[in-house]
């Protein structure tokens, strides 16, 4: 197994921990550029990637890298770009610039456990109304549509359709989807949520499927008749 690393200072002490941390079944590989590391990934030779936020080109570099691959993905955010955009790009995790050693080989581990997770459970999908969510693929269809997810926006659309006609709490979400993400704070959900809803809804603005209920969450429903649509419910959009 590949794990391929783009930073400044491969030789790093928290690099360097993950590459002595690693089984002998693995290789660590330090590229130089973001050109190398895409031309790798075209080779399909990458398991896992680390890479550094500037070194990638911030959120847009990662919505590049993710045209090219859905390797999991681990950022190290240096510049202050932050967690919410460099997720919405695509990013499976960040870590912010400086972090414990440990930390970074831990989630390098939980990416590519994920990823099997995933690989076991491709194909499932989970209906909700007129709502097809993909999670292992990352998108879902609503009436004729399709809509790609980041890997935030897959994973709360699927806790949300798990727990379909359920008002969840962005307290609930953040553990629930997010699995208790540290970093993650209930404006990070509704971020998501407006994301979602301009991927998924009509009329954002008027949400029939996903819905907040004021002061408490947010619930994913089946829409209602034609008739109603874009008429927003008692206790918020």
């Amino acid at each position: 197994m590949l794990i391929a690393i783009l930073e400044r200072d491969p030789d790093d002490a928290a690099l360097a921990l993950l590459m002595a941390g690693r089984s002998q079944a693995d290789e660590v590989l330090a590229v130089g550029s973001r050109e190398q590391l895409l031309d790798l990934l075209r080779e399909g030779e990458a398991a896992a990637v680390v890479a550094d936020a500037a070194l990638l080109g911030g959120a847009a570099g990662v919505t590049g890298l993710r045209q090219e691959s859905d390797v999991p993905l681990v950022v190290l955010d240096g510049t202050g770009e932050g967690l919410p955009r460099l997720m919405e790009a695509g990013a499976d995790h960040v870590l912010a610039k400086p972090f414990p050693p440990g930390d970074l080989r831990a989630t390098v581990q939980a990416t590519l456990r994920r990823q099997r997770v995933e690989r076991v459970g491709r194909g499932r999908t989970l209906a909700v109304g007129p709502l097809t969510v993909e999670p292992a693929g990352r998108s879902a269809r609503i009436e004729g549509r399709r809509a790609f997810l980041s890997p935030r926006e897959a994973d709360l659309l699927e806790y949300l359709a798990l727990n379909a006609g359920t008002t969840l709490s962005p307290r609930q979400i953040i553990e629930g989807a997010w699995g208790g993400d540290p970093e993650a704070t209930p404006a990070a959900v509704t971020m998501c949520v407006h994301r979602l809803r301009r991927k998924l809804e009509r009329d954002p603005r008027r949400p029939v499927v996903l819905r907040t209920r004021r002061n408490i969450g947010y619930v994913l429903l089946p829409a209602p008749p034609a008739g109603t649509r874009g008429r927003p419910a008692p206790g918020g959009g």
